[in-house]
């Protein structure tokens, strides 16, 4: 947990909580007479279950399925609104990748708010400097010179190229001028995507490096040493100071 009270993925967790109440809240009448329906259906099922009890399986179950359907709309928000959960399953996947380089001495910052969005990780370590922005796609994952395409599993004519690569290079380099700004330590961030889905490439490096989601411990342990041990914590505390103390 950081300084500012949050694990990996809490704030794209908070941000869906927050869209689904304020979505069940606009579309309160829809699920008013979804509910009144299911209801309706649930209780005359149970009632005629004690009437006709020989047809009490059957009509239990007419019941269930109304009380499913009911659960099923309540528990199911737009797509784009599922997409923050998602978000937040992929930032919770790679904080627990790396809770072995914390082990180990790397330290490791959650969740920071930048001027757009927020920083998923930042990890500190003798290979340096690490941006780290977590994204878990449906779809099979290939990267080419720098473009990350992907491509549906149950129709590979369907992909789309991922956009993500210059919103990250872009926090990168703030990053770069809060720790300049704070600190003046002229410290180079790299900025990797780490990917939650079918990438059978498992790393690609450009300006932005692209790694599988279970490899990227592997990958940072692999990287070669700029930073003494000694100074892991100072810049560690830069950055820290430059996130979390500085004003988003």
């Amino acid at each position: 947990m950081t300084k500012r009270g949050l694990k990996a993925g809490q704030s794209s967790k908070l941000k869906y909580d927050e869209l689904t109440r304020s979505w069940r809240r606009r579309n309160w009448r829809v699920f008013l007479v979804v509910g009144v329906v299911c209801a309706a259906f649930l209780l005359g099922s149970l009632a005629a279950s004690i009437v006709l009890p020989r047809f009490a399986w059957a009509l239990g179950l007419v019941g269930g399925v109304a009380f499913a359907f009911f659960m099923t709309a309540w528990i199911s928000p737009p797509g784009w609104v599922e997409n923050w959960q998602l978000g937040a399953w992929g930032e919770e996947a790679t904080g627990k990748e790396l809770r072995g380089l914390e082990a180990e001495g790397w330290v490791v910052l959650h969740d920071l708010p930048a001027v757009r969005g927020n920083v998923d990780h930042i990890v500190v370590g003798m290979g340096g400097v690490f941006l780290l922005d977590s994204k878990r796609l449906s779809g099979s994952v290939t990267v080419a010179d720098g473009v990350m395409t992907v491509r549906r599993h149950d129709d590979p004519n369907l992909q789309y190229t991922h956009p993500g690569a210059g919103h990250l290079l872009g926090l990168a380099r703030e990053t770069h001028d809060r720790v300049r700004a704070a600190t003046r330590l002229n410290t180079w961030i790299a900025p990797v995507m780490v990917i939650w889905a079918d990438f059978p490439q498992s790393a690609v490096e450009h300006r932005c490096a692209y790694v599988a989601g279970g490899h990227i411990a592997e990958w940072l342990r692999s990287r070669p040493h700029v930073l003494a041990q000694s100074r892991v914590p100072q810049v560690a505390s830069a950055v820290r100071a430059a996130w979390i103390e500085a004003p988003p």
